[in-house]
């Protein structure tokens, strides 16, 4: 059976890998922390914590009619401040309920793929300059994130909404809906058994 911190990888690696905007904080301590529930700490447990700071590398999102082409080739840095909250409860099974909520003002800066790596964990690291032929964009984003699993089956999904404009008066509006789920008898290790992803620009 699978400990706790073995599916919360998992299902945190899935979403970096196959979600768009999962989040990969940078270390500070206004931004989410690495909860010990579920990681360091067995269930049965509950921890919830706040945070006041952003500080999110999202990767491309699926081509789609209607955006502008840097959201499907470039990865995103979003740099924030507003009201974030996390939570998770574990328990004595090892099965285990995770959200994440954060929404605030945000700066996002655009980096080609040249300009980033992904480790093996699905981490993505800013390595290069980010995209000249793209303006920074400031506005609102609201991102929520949730996840649930057992030793059988398991689902993630998340919404996220950006709002934003940048010195030459672009706009930058974009919604994201993703969804992934292992049914039961399915192996968490392997692809999940429905997923999608869901954007649309205005």
């Amino acid at each position: 059976m699978r400990t706790v911190k073995t599916r919360m990888m998992l299902v945190s690696a899935m979403a970096v890998i196959a979600l768009p905007f999962a989040m990969a904080h940078a270390a500070s301590a206004d931004t989410a922390p690495d909860l010990a529930c579920g990681n360091t700490q067995p269930g049965p447990c509950t921890e919830t914590a706040h945070f006041t700071q952003l500080d999110d590398t999202g990767t491309p999102l699926p081509p789609t009619a209607g955006c502008p082409d840097v959201v499907s080739t470039d990865f995103v840095r979003m740099v924030g401040t507003g009201n974030g909250i996390e939570h998770i409860t574990v328990n004595k099974a090892q099965d285990a309920w995770f959200t994440s909520t954060f929404t605030g003002s945000v700066t996002l800066t655009a980096y080609p793929p040249s300009s980033v790596s992904v480790d093996n964990d699905g981490v993505v690291t800013i390595t290069g300059p980010p995209d000249a032929s793209v303006p920074t964009f400031t506005g609102h984003l609201t991102e929520w994130f949730g996840g649930s699993f057992n030793k059988q089956s398991a689902v993630q999904h998340d919404t996220f909404n950006i709002s934003a404009t940048a010195p030459n008066g672009q706009t930058l509006h974009v919604h994201v809906v993703d969804h992934a789920s292992w049914t039961p008898g399915t192996d968490l290790n392997e692809p999940p058994h429905t997923a999608f992803d869901k954007v649309s620009c205005s």
